[in-house]
């Protein structure tokens, strides 16, 4: 099928160099779906020189649909916790908290003990995947495995919390934990006097004019939601998420997490940008992946000199990533109606956007 091209001004300076054209787009990602290995994908790009979208596949199941474009909805997955991350930088940067401070400190009393494994963890421990939480509660009530987080509740996660135990000593290994993130999620929305998507809409997605970052869709919204699909390429629900909101709840459009990149670099002026470099600043490093660091929730690659701040997101039916070279002031959005891992070709995506390989 088409790709569909949308392109929006920004302010450009006189080196921005052109965004990549659709033709040079398709070459690197158009395979995918022309093997069936992908039903619909959306790139897109942002820069001092402007923006580009470009979608390639079918967005529905018909033979004949259009391929999906920049207004689409996917599931994003676990690029909700960079949403969650910039939650706490903001909360950090106005004295509401500071990132050392003990989770304890804001959980409804009696939740952590003083002989609790839990006492001393840190919102930076949750952060940077460095608290020995597990990467799931095992208190999940689901037994579908289409549906994995389906029924959770913060009841469930806040009675989890009182009998939880640890992978390893607070503060030093990395475990990816969802389970840590939704935790921060939660404290931080709980300290808002809101739910989380409330607290993100507001202090993120109205600001930077995301409309259509959501958890809970309208109907034009779900009409414009993909079907997520398994590696075999059947369709497969799509997830619900509850009490681990922060974790991976939030469902965007490229259009949307272009404005959310644009934002993250700097490209578009906005109150957020000091609050998303705080955000990205390496916290801990992970001593088994020489090249990577944690920032709060954001991976940050190095290469040389340069670094890369990153996150990918993948559900049953869906991959998503936003990649970003912060010196080029240069991302890339991809977003796929299909299981799988697709970084590789983010990275030969943000080559093309930058002119510059990555390592």
């Amino acid at each position: 099928m088409a790709a569909l091209l949308v392109l929006v001004a920004l302010p450009a300076t006189a080196q921005a160099a052109p965004l990549p054209g659709r033709a040079a787009t398709a070459h690197l990602v158009e395979g995918l779906t022309k093997s069936g290995r992908v039903h619909g994908l959306v790139v897109g790009y942002v820069s001092p020189a402007g923006r580009a979208t470009y979608g390639f596949g079918r967005r529905s199941e018909g033979r004949y649909a259009n391929a999906p474009d920049g207004r689409t909805l996917f599931e994003i997955g676990s690029i909700t916790k960079t949403f969650t991350g910039l939650l706490l930088a903001q909360a950090v940067m106005t004295g509401k908290l500071r990132d050392t401070d003990a989770i304890r400190l804001s959980l409804p009393p009696g939740t952590i003990t003083k002989d609790s494994p839990l006492y001393w963890v840190s919102y930076l421990d949750l952060a940077t995947h460095t608290s020995g939480l597990p990467e799931a509660p095992d208190n999940l009530p689901s037994t579908d495995p289409q549906n994995p987080l389906a029924g959770y509740s913060t009841g469930l996660l806040l009675r989890y919390l009182g009998q939880a135990s640890l992978l390893a000593p607070i503060g030093q290994n990395f475990y990816y934990s969802n389970v840590g993130a939704a935790l921060a999620g939660y404290l931080l929305a709980r300290s808002a006097g809101k739910d989380y998507e409330r607290l993100a809409v507001d202090a993120i997605c109205a600001p930077l004019g995301m409309l259509d970052t959501r958890i809970t869709l309208s109907d034009d919204q779900n009409a414009r939601m993909t079907h997520g699909h398994n590696a075999a390429g059947k369709v497969v629900p799509n997830w619900i998420v509850t009490g681990l909101e922060g974790a991976g709840a939030l469902r965007s459009t490229a259009d949307d997490l272009l404005s959310y990149a644009a934002a993250n670099l700097g490209v578009t002026p906005t109150p957020l940008l000091p609050a998303a470099r705080l955000a990205h600043l390496a916290r801990k490093h992970v001593a088994a992946i020489p090249t990577l660091s944690l920032g709060y929730f954001w991976n940050i690659m190095n290469f040389g000199d340069k670094d890369y701040v990153l996150h990918a997101g993948r559900s049953g039916g869906y991959y998503a990533l936003v990649l970003m070279s912060p010196a080029d002031r240069a991302g890339v959005v991809l977003l796929c109606d299909t299981e799988g891992d697709f970084s590789k070709e983010g990275w030969k995506l943000l080559e093309l956007l930058t002119g510059k390989s990555a390592g």
